[in-house]
């Protein structure tokens, strides 16, 4: 294996050189890669404010690139954020990434530069495609499971393997059955790679596995937060894309890193799209989504006491989900519902304090506009897509008018679902979050869906 130059004391030494040889392995696109984009949009909002379904939708377009999650696996591996390098929150500053080790700042730059770009649609067998994809998914197991011993050349044989035998019975990369039979060869071999991480359809899960799915984290050291991501077929920017074409950032963390990310991309336009979602609505899925069998995101340093939670999972005691605002110490034992309207009201005001500076264009984007039928969705993307630069056309403009279903749901989702806990949602919004509310134009909650 490569031997790695610089190191994060908290990740294991072989980890990081299963990663430095995956780099090696998929090979470097070019220099520089974060100093060439030059535009980039942030998709700001609260976690479960609907941004996967927004990000989803705006994959569609062949006009923009993305990362194919989001961008937290890789500042971890270079020790950036809670509970890395003395870090007490999520909130990260351009000072943060001025002091960061030139060679770990080097190991981001090729880390992002082998992650963004597009879907690849093309339907073809291209074995040279077919070998860059089974690459990406290694590279990807690895981040995932950090603590099981993958070998990455060993490992990449076998996707290679799997996905042949995909093709040959008629299935494309990608697809969740691909992902199911790769899991469970993985577990022939005894690697533990657990399925119910994934975003994967819950009846295909519930009708192949023996097991339901665990409460407890995927291990005690994480890159990636679950559910996890399944790579599809993807095409990385070259050049003339970094320098023509919009760099979506989807991750409800970045509300705390606006100014880092403004200095990750120096030359770059920057803009922000301020998706927002009434606080009982958004509270509603955090709620859910504490209960749920992922979204882990922080192991803590304390035990945490969350009423609502810690009794009901035990296993999850050391575990914050979601992301993590300054001042969360102070809600480690606190209610459920209370610790949920936090999120929501930190998130939202970070955004609108850094959105003071007139000199960051932004636009609003409200997630029950997106969410009142197919002719709302299409007038609110054809409006973005205008102040995005982009052609609003072809299988986009389809997609957005279609939708599309449940992303990383912990329920179906419906409008007005808040209201089966109406009452303890209403006593949990306090002063300081309803003030939040009205600043976003939430003002009346009989209105909210």
């Amino acid at each position: 294996m490569t031997a790695r130059a610089t190191t994060v004391p908290e990740l294991r030494p072989e980890l990081t050189d299963r990663l430095a040889t995956l780099r090696r392995m998929r090979g470097r696109p070019g220099p520089a890669t974060t100093a060439r984009v030059r535009d980039v949009v942030v998709l700001a909002s609260s976690s479960r404010g609907g941004s996967s379904m927004v990000a989803e939708l705006l994959r569609t377009s062949t006009d923009l690139l993305h990362l194919r999650g989001e961008i937290n696996p890789f500042l971890r591996m270079v020790g950036l954020g809670y509970p890395y390098g003395g870090a007490t929150s999520d909130r990260l500053a351009a000072a943060d990434l001025a002091s960061l080790d030139p060679e770990l700042g080097a190991v981001l730059d090729e880390e992002l530069a082998l992650e963004i770009g597009a879907a690849d649609r093309r339907t073809d067998e291209d074995p040279a495609a077919d070998e860059r994809f089974a690459l990406d998914v290694t590279a990807r197991l690895v981040m995932q499971w950090p603590e099981l011993p993958l070998n990455p050349e060993k490992l990449a044989a076998t996707v290679l393997d799997r996905l042949a035998a995909h093709r040959a019975g008629g299935g494309r990369p990608g697809a969740p059955r691909f992902y199911l039979d790769l899991f469970q060869e993985l577990a022939r071999q005894g690697l533990d790679v657990e399925p119910w991480f994934y975003d994967l359809p819950r009846r295909l899960l519930r009708a192949e596995l023996p097991h339901p799915a665990p409460r407890g984290a995927p291990g005690e050291t994480l890159l990636e937060e679950p559910p996890f991501v399944l790579p599809v077929p993807w095409r990385l920017a070259g050049p003339g894309d970094l320098a023509s074409r919009p760099l979506v950032i989807k991750t409800p963390s970045n509300a705390y890193r606006l100014g880092f990310l403004r200095a990750l991309f120096p030359a770059a336009r920057f803009r922000v799209v301020h998706l927002t979602r009434n606080p009982a609505a958004a509270v509603n899925g955090l709620h859910d989504g504490w209960l749920h069998h992922g979204f882990h995101a922080h192991r803590t340093t304390r035990p945490l006491g969350i009423s609502g939670y810690t009794e009901r999972h035990p296993d999850n005691r050391w575990w914050w989900k979601f992301d993590l605002p300054p001042g969360w110490e102070e809600f480690a034992d606190a209610p459920l519902l209370d610790v949920c309207a936090f999120q929501w009201r930190s998130a939202h005001q970070a955004v609108l304090d850094d959105l003071q500076d007139p000199a960051v264009p932004r636009t609003t984007l409200r997630f029950e506009d997106l969410i009142a039928g197919p002719d709302r969705r299409t007038e609110c993307f054809e409006k973005l897509a205008d102040w995005l630069g982009v052609p609003f056309e072809g299988e986009f403009r389809r997609a957005v008018h279609q939708g599309i279903g449940p992303v990383v749901a912990t329920r179906e989702p419906r409008p007005g679902r808040w209201r089966e806990r109406a009452a303890s949602i209403e006593a949990a919004l306090d002063s300081g979050t309803r003030r939040t509310a009205e600043r976003l134009g939430y003002t009346d909650p009989a209105e909210w869906v």
